[in-house]
């Protein structure tokens, strides 16, 4: 024999060996159940309906396609699965095209902001410089301020920097809110 039995006075009798000999072997599982082209066909047609069926309704379902109302309601169960994962699926799809959209669209308007260059007129009007103090010097300076390319502190003549640095005073604002 392949087990011994071991007892020690005051205990229960022990078994040593595999726990899974000397018992029956186990049942043999039940062969998929294959449908026909027809009962997956109104299947689906009924799922596309309505997700979930009441009982009176799956049973009918099964006395007309043959089946019993175990498969009916095996099927539906299975079928809802699928569907809850497909469109998870197709949401996370979604959601990484908007998320490459919104990255496409940050990286354009960043280039945008870095590449932008004041336009030079090739032929510049000949002026005479203004006179020191005079109204047209101060307006000079205001407009080399409110130009649009420079930097807060910045000189007109560089482009502007984006990243200032890494600091905790720099503050990033994002061009738009991502859509999730």
């Amino acid at each position: 024999m392949c087990c011994t039995l071991l007892a020690m006075p005051g205990s229960f009798p022990r078994r040593i060996g595999h726990p899974y000999q000397n018992r029956t072997p186990p049942k043999r599982k039940k062969p998929r159940t294959s449908f026909t082209r027809l009962q997956i066909a109104e299947l689906e047609k009924r799922f596309h309906k309505q997700k979930y069926l009441a009982s009176a309704e799956r049973a009918a379902l099964a006395k007309s396609l043959k089946m019993t109302d175990a498969q009916v309601k095996t099927w539906f169960q299975n079928r809802r699965t699928k569907w809850r994962r497909q469109t998870a699926e197709e949401r996370e799809a979604e959601r990484q095209a908007a998320n490459r959209l919104m990255l496409s669209l940050h990286t354009e308007a960043l280039k945008e902001a870095v590449y932008q260059t004041p336009t030079i007129n090739p032929h510049p009007p000949t002026t005479v410089p203004a006179p020191p103090g005079s109204s047209m010097e101060s307006a000079m300076d205001q407009s080399l301020e409110n130009n649009p390319l420079r930097p807060p502190g910045g000189s007109p003549l560089r482009p502007p920097r984006i990243w200032a640095s890494y600091g905790a005073a720099t503050q990033h604002q994002p061009l738009a809110d991502p859509i999730c």
